[in-house]
């Protein structure tokens, strides 16, 4: 299958990237306006599945595939990265249309399949090991672990369903299970492993181990975080409020003895990771129950912790990888591009963590939906400006 060698996968990946935000401005235009043609719970689930699959999963297996074969991609590889899109377009049509019924479940198995083949080609003899340096490999190795760990939520989901279970908090931790494994597991783990991948090349000390081990262990208790919106008992508080803690004093323990390393970083770099803490500090906020239930009662936060962790850190370091790996053309359009849309993000998020707050003064932004709608807008220029800067020749040549 010649086509399969042809295909341009930086270029497909931020394709996927500029459909997820057609769709982020097509649930933002109907939260305004309306659309009855279109659901909206709909439009939603084929968004978010299609930013697990379409654009995180299929950047982070690209550049981790690049760093395990240096851009001699095999087969294995090439078709974990054709089924991927089969998988993740497949699942935006059917979402879009169906919601969760047999064609959209069909596709999403075949994309937890596809993750349990990558994990297996990246696992499969030494090569992940021999390619990175200690800190990288434990990280993502540690990232696609719970890449296969998420897989059980979608599988819980359906007996629960059968048992009657649809309407309980059961359903909907197991709905979290999924996408804390995947964000705060894989997308999050494995973008750091990339950074570490490049960046960090002295060997790990006996101290540093220890912390990075804290560091990636600590991802599990953290679930606990997204239980506690249905006020469970008190040892579910003290067991998410010990991971959050582990997984902040690991972090900031971390940065500073690897502080060193950060000075060659990008400018992308140096904001996901500043990124990164704030959404590290966040988890621990929420551990404190006036603050948790203040939070979980308002979905503009929820929506900031999810776009703090995959527009303000996971994006920025995927697109710096691919500056450094060569699949974007680097130059000063793209410099200027890479600030546009670190500012934008800088709005955008300041603008839902902000309204929360004001409401407990009786303080509305005006027009405050309609400025979310057009700063969802911003990122559409971004989109386009990196797919002009895909570096077609060189990935094609390889």
């Amino acid at each position: 299958m010649q086509w399969i060698k042809k295909l341009n996968y930086p270029g497909w990946a931020i394709i996927n990237f500029i459909v997820l935000t057609l769709f982020g401005i097509l649930l933002r235009y109907i939260q305004l306006y309306g659309l009855p043609i279109l659901d909206y719970q709909f439009i939603l689930h084929a968004h978010s599945h299609f930013a697990f699959a379409g654009w995180m999963f299929f950047a982070i297996a690209l550049l981790i595939s690049d760093v395990i074969t240096g851009g001699k991609y095999s087969s294995g590889y090439k078709y974990i990265f054709v089924f991927t899109l089969i998988s993740a377009y497949g699942m935006l049509v059917s979402f879009s249309f169906q919601g969760y019924k047999p064609v959209s479940i069909v596709f999403s198995t075949l994309f937890v399949l596809v993750t349990y083949r990558f994990t297996y080609l990246v696992f499969k003899g030494e090569a992940l090991r021999n390619a990175v340096p200690e800190t990288a490999f434990k990280l993502i190795r540690g990232a696609l672990i719970f890449l296969c760990i998420s897989s059980l939520g979608p599988f819980i989901v359906g007996p629960l369903a059968a048992l009657g279970f649809k309407n309980t908090p059961w359903y909907q931790d197991a709905i979290y299970f999924y996408l804390h494994f995947q964000m705060n597991g894989f997308m999050f783990l494995g973008a750091l492993g990339l950074l570490a991948s490049v960046s960090i090349t002295a060997l790990l000390s006996k101290n540093n181990r220890r912390w990075l081990n804290l560091f990636i262990y600590s991802t599990i208790p953290v679930y606990f975080i997204f239980t506690l919106w249905d006020k469970p008992q008190v040892w579910v508080w003290i067991l998410a409020g010990i991971g959050t803690g582990v997984n902040l004093l690991s972090w900031l323990i971390l940065c500073f003895n690897f502080r060193k390393d950060a000075r060659q970083f990008s400018f992308l770099a140096k904001a996901a990771l500043v990124a990164a803490t704030l959404k590290i500090i966040f988890q621990a906020l929420i551990c404190l129950p006036a603050i948790g239930e203040w939070a979980f009662m308002n979905r503009n936060l929820i929506i900031g912790y999810i776009h703090l962790l995959t527009l303000g850190i996971i994006m920025p370091l995927i697109i710096d990888q691919f500056i450094k790996k060569g699949f974007l053309k680097a130059g000063r359009l793209l410099t200027a591009v890479n600030w546009f849309y670190i500012l934008s993000v800088i709005v955008y998020l300041s603008l839902l963590f902000i309204q929360p707050l004001l409401s407990l003064f009786s303080v509305m932004i005006p027009q405050y939906q309609f400025l979310l709608f057009i700063l969802c807008l911003l990122f559409l220029p971004t989109g386009f400006m990196l797919l002009s800067k895909t570096n077609a020749g060189k990935f094609s040549a390889k």
